[in-house]
C-alpha cells in the first residue's frame, strides 16, 4: 500500500501535480494556492506538469532516491494550454511512515525562454491532493537571477505549479 502512495509522490514537481476527467479536461481542487499579496510586484506563472516517467523504487524507505520527468504546459482558465517545455526532479525520501512520505526534491523547469531551478520539501499524505512550497534557487535565460517560490499541488500524474517570480 505504501508503494502505491509512493508512486503518487513521484509526480513531485516534475512532475507534477491534478485529476483528469474521462473527456481529458482537468479537474482541480478548490483549495488552490493563495494569490500573492497586493503590494507585491511579483510575476505569477501558472503551469501544469504531466508526469511522463519516473524511477521510483518498488520499496520506498528513508534515503530512497528517484528521478521524475514531466511535460510542462501553460495552465489557464483551469485547462492545460500549449506545451512550453519539460520538468525534471531528483527526490530523496527523508521520512516514511505508513500514512505519509516526506521527500526533499531539487527540480528544473525548462522552457524555450530559459530554466528555473527549484528546491523544496513535499509532504504526501494518504488522502487527496498534496503539495508543498519550494524556493526558486536560480535560473537561466529570461529567468536569469530568478527569485521567488513555487507552490505545487499534486494529484496523480499531474502537478499544478504556481511560480511566483519576485522583482
Amino acid at each position: 500500500m505504501l508503494r502505491i502512495r509512493a508512486r503518487r509522490l513521484s509526480a513531485a514537481v516534475s512532475t507534477a501535480a491534478m485529476a483528469m476527467t474521462v473527456t481529458g479536461a482537468l479537474a482541480l481542487p478548490a483549495h488552490a494556492a493563495p494569490a500573492p499579496k497586493a503590494e507585491s510586484k511579483a510575476k505569477v506563472l501558472n503551469w501544469l506538469a504531466h508526469k511522463h516517467s519516473d524511477s521510483l523504487p518498488r520499496s520506498l524507505r528513508k534515503g530512497s532516491d528517484w528521478t521524475s520527468y514531466a511535460y510542462l504546459y501553460d495552465f489557464k482558465k483551469g485547462k492545460p494550454g500549449k506545451k512550453i517545455g519539460d520538468a525534471t526532479a531528483h527526490c530523496s525520501a527523508v521520512e516514511v511512515t505508513p500514512h505519509s512520505v516526506v521527500a526533499q526534491c531539487q527540480s528544473v523547469l525548462r522552457t524555450d525562454g530559459g530554466s528555473i531551478t527549484v528546491s523544496g520539501t513535499i509532504d504526501h499524505h494518504s488522502s487527496g491532493p498534496y503539495g508543498g512550497d519550494a524556493a526558486i534557487t536560480g535560473g537561466t535565460g529570461k529567468y536569469e537571477d530568478a527569485e521567488g517560490q513555487v507552490e505545487a499541488v499534486f494529484h496523480g500524474d499531474y502537478a499544478k505549479l504556481r511560480v511566483t517570480l519576485d522583482d
